[in-house]
């Protein structure tokens, strides 16, 4: 009996790689991407530096 390749996740993100995105998806990454931002930017906290030099 022949299997069925690909799973039906891959086939749904293959019709929709050209759709472009709806205002609730560009929302949501837009919050995503202010929330990565923000912890991009974050200063380490120095005892977690000291704790990190301990380790060399």
């Amino acid at each position: 009996m022949p299997s069925k390749t690909g799973s039906p996740r891959s086939e749904a993100s293959g019709k929709d790689a050209g759709r472009k995105p709806t205002t609730k998806g560009q929302d949501v990454n837009g919050a995503l991407r202010r929330a990565y931002e923000s912890t991009v930017d974050e200063a380490i906290p120095q005892s977690l530096l000291d704790l990190l030099g301990k380790l060399d």
